[in-house]
């Protein structure tokens, strides 16, 4: 399990300033990597 913490104040900031939500270097890829996933 991962320890980071995600800095929305830092995230908003980026979105603002037009970089991408999604992808290899979104804005959201670190917060997206901290969410447990389900094993089938």
């Amino acid at each position: 399990m991962r320890n980071q913490s995600f800095n929305f104040d830092e995230t908003l900031k980026q979105l603002q300033s037009g970089k991408n939500l999604l992808g290899t270097d979104g804005i959201l890829t670190p917060l997206i990597k901290q969410l447990p996933c389900r094993q089938k």
